[in-house]
């Protein structure tokens, strides 16, 4: 999990300095966005690739948190003894 949270990360940061790029060479190709189908707020190339990569970002950074606590839980044992035993030496309370 932790390998797909490197690769999202890398590719926000790449969209994001596309972004950027476009943002700050003034790059407007003739064409026009619509903000989520609202024709009355319009959008450059440039911003709607830094908000898509802001959610990208966004999404790297909850799954960089879900791996971690997911890395933090304990372990199950691996322990090859029967179901119930739960001391280390196969011993249970029970006497016989």
């Amino acid at each position: 999990m932790k390998r797909i949270t490197l690769v999202f990360g890398a590719v926000a940061a790449l969209v994001l300095a596309d972004g950027l790029y476009m943002e700050l060479a003034n790059y407007h190709p003739g064409d026009q966005n619509a903000f989520f189908g609202n024709q009355a707020f319009v959008l450059s190339d440039g911003q709607v690739t830094l908000i898509s990569g802001g959610l990208l970002a966004l999404a790297t950074v909850v799954m960089w948190v879900i791996a971690a606590r997911r890395g933090r839980r304990p372990q199950a044992p691996s322990g090859g003894g029967a179901p119930g035993q739960d001391q280390p030496d196969g011993r249970t309370a029970s006497r016989t």
